[in-house]
């Protein structure tokens, strides 16, 4: 079963609250929060005081995406702000697996993103270090841009190797993704979508329902 996530970055920010509810009691089971600096990306936003707030709003899945430098000083204050999983940003950061073993023993589980450029022989790496790989299909920081289709076949490879290596390892894809996109997304052996306008654009009961209607996995 392919688990729903919505990235709120192209939420409306005022309404946070509210709208995660809604997508919650319709089907979406997590909620991706890119954490931007303005620096690694063009953008700034979210912090752990958000994580905070909206912890106390949902019991769902929150997962912090680093996109940002200094990431050991950043990825600390996140340590106790009651979020489920903590992914870091590989190209931003020095020394990846140690900063993923400080995140599983403070009992948060680790995950590692990696934008399109990045090749696969690369990420194989950390793969069975992290329990979640994420995969962007856009560059990170910008909401709409869109999905670079050269990286499924590293969504394949990644899901093959995870297979041969009985890894519980788990692919997320992130950017881009959408009705038009998230079959081909799925087929080539994603777990998580993560959706952003197609989710929290318009009407979110509908938009989901929708996406519900149009996957191929159910």
């Amino acid at each position: 079963m392919i688990e729903l996530c919505g990235s709120i970055l192209a939420a409306n920010h005022a309404y946070l609250g509210r709208d995660l509810k809604i997508a919650g009691q319709n089907g979406i089971s997590r909620f991706h929060i890119d954490v931007c600096d303005g620096h690694y990306t063009p953008h700034i936003a979210f912090s752990d005081q958000l994580v905070k707030d909206l912890r106390v709003e949902t019991d769902s899945v929150l997962e912090a995406h680093l996109a940002v430098h200094n990431m050991p000083a950043i990825a600390d204050t996140f340590l106790e702000s009651g979020v489920d999983i903590l992914t870091i940003q590989y190209e931003s950061c020095e020394l990846p697996s140690r900063l993923m073993k400080k995140i599983k023993g403070a009992g948060i589980s680790p995950g590692i993103s990696f934008i399109p450029a990045t090749r696969f022989e690369t990420m194989e790496f950390f793969i069975d270090e992290a329990e979640f790989v994420n995969i962007l299909g856009v560059d990170p920081g910008i909401g709409g841009q869109d999905f670079n289709s050269r990286i499924l076949k590293k969504i394949e490879r990644t899901a093959e190797y995870i297979r041969k290596n009985n890894l519980e390892t788990r692919i997320s894809v992130d950017g881009g993704v959408n009705l038009e996109t998230m079959n081909r997304i799925v087929d080539a052996g994603a777990d998580i979508l993560i959706f952003g306008s197609a989710v929290f654009s318009g009407n979110i009961k509908q938009n989901i329902e929708r996406i519900k209607k149009g996957l191929n996995d159910e």
